[in-house]
């Protein structure tokens, strides 16, 4: 058995050679590629970006920033979530509330959370009223202001209702 290796080694010397540093990349490719993939599922889905979120907890913040929205006038349902850095306030209004209104809403709504807070969470603002579209607000933990998109164009009239 040994002299029919022998044999096929001096045979195909150089197809033997090609065919070990063959399998040894392949070997080190495969290698790389369950590391790569232990390593990814042994890591949060958010990295490292959440690692001092204790020293900032919310506690009773979100319960208030809620309730906060719950009592203003023209608000119809309130609901305030945390995910990972950022805080979602989704708010139902009545369909006759300005756009200004909600902008100023929001931006009192901001005392709720203490300032360590408010530079550390972004927070994200969506307003919905019945027969627009919704208005969408941003803030990032390192700004002070809101940014607001407006998307609240007037849907009555579309390309695909019938004119009279």
């Amino acid at each position: 058995m040994f002299k029919k290796i022998k044999k096929f080694y001096r045979n195909n010397r150089i197809y033997c050679i090609l065919m070990i540093i063959s399998l040894l990349c392949i070997l080190v490719m495969g290698t790389c590629v369950v590391v790569y993939f232990v390593n990814q599922l042994s890591t949060s889905a958010y990295g490292n970006r959440l690692e001092d979120i204790d020293e900032h907890e919310l506690n009773d913040s979100l319960d208030a920033l809620e309730d906060f929205y719950k009592e203003q006038e023209g608000v119809l349902e309130a609901n305030v979530r945390l995910q990972g850095k950022i805080i979602y306030v989704s708010v139902h209004v009545a369909e006759n509330m300005k756009n200004e209104e909600i902008q100023n809403m929001a931006t009192s709504s901001l005392e709720k959370i203490d300032e360590d807070n408010r530079s550390y969470y972004d927070m994200q603002f969506i307003f919905t009223r019945d027969n627009l579209n919704a208005y969408v607000g941003s803030k990032n933990s390192s700004k002070t202001v809101i940014s607001w998109a407006n998307f609240s164009y007037d849907t009555e009239e579309t390309t695909t209702t019938a004119k009279n």
